[in-house]
C-alpha cells in the first residue's frame, strides 16, 4: 500500500494548530480584557474583515518568530516565505469572504471559521514550498520592514479605520 507524504512538515502542521487555536482565542480576547487598548492592538475590536486578518497575521508572526528560535532556519528565506505565505492566507480570506456574502447576501459563521482554518493552511502551504524552491530574497531590511510595515498598518488602521468596506462590519457595508 502507497503511503500518503504529507504536505506539511509535523512542526507546520503543530504551529497551524497553535495558530488555529491562538487566533480563536483572539476572536475573544478583546472583550474578555475590558476594552483593553494593548489588545485592541492585537485583537479584533469589531466584525470587520480588516480586524478579523488580525486573528491570523499576529499567531502565525508568533509561531514564525518561535519557529526561527527553535530550529534557526536559514533567517531570510524563513522570515520572507512566511510573510508571503501569510499574504496569501489573508487574501484567501478576503476574497472567499466577499465572494460567499456577496453570492448569499449574509455571512454564517461555519463558512467564516472554515474559511479562517483554510487560509492557516495556505499561509503554512505557501510559505513551506516557497522556502524549499527560494533562490533569491531581497534584503534583510526589506523583509523585516515588511513585516513591520504590516504590523503598524493593523495597529493604525485599528485606530484609524480607512472609509472602505474592508473596514466597515459586514451589517454596515
Amino acid at each position: 500500500m502507497k503511503q500518503h507524504k504529507s504536505y506539511l512538515s509535523k512542526r507546520a502542521r503543530l504551529s497551524a494548530i497553535f495558530v488555529i487555536l491562538l487566533g480563536t482565542l483572539n476572536h475573544f480576547l478583546y472583550d474578555l480584557s475590558g476594552g483593553l487598548a494593548l489588545a485592541a492592538l492585537f485583537c479584533p475590536v469589531n466584525e470587520s474583515t480588516w480586524e478579523h486578518l488580525k486573528l491570523l497575521f499576529f499567531p502565525f508572526l508568533l509561531i514564525t518568530v518561535w519557529n526561527w528560535i527553535r530550529v534557526r532556519p536559514q533567517t531570510l528565506p524563513f522570515f520572507y516565505s512566511r510573510y508571503l505565505g501569510v499574504l496569501c492566507g489573508m487574501l484567501w480570506i478576503i476574497v472567499s469572504f466577499y465572494t460567499y456574502t456577496g453570492i448569499l447576501g449574509q455571512n454564517l459563521f461555519v463558512l467564516d471559521l472554515s474559511i479562517f482554518v483554510i487560509g492557516v493552511w495556505i499561509a503554512f502551504a505557501v510559505s513551506a514550498r516557497l522556502y524549499r524552491r527560494q533562490t533569491s530574497v531581497p534584503s534583510q531590511e526589506l523583509v523585516f520592514s515588511l513585516w513591520i510595515i504590516t504590523a503598524l498598518c493593523f495597529f493604525a488602521f485599528t485606530c484609524y479605520p480607512p472609509n472602505l468596506p474592508l473596514f466597515f462590519p459586514p451589517d454596515i457595508v
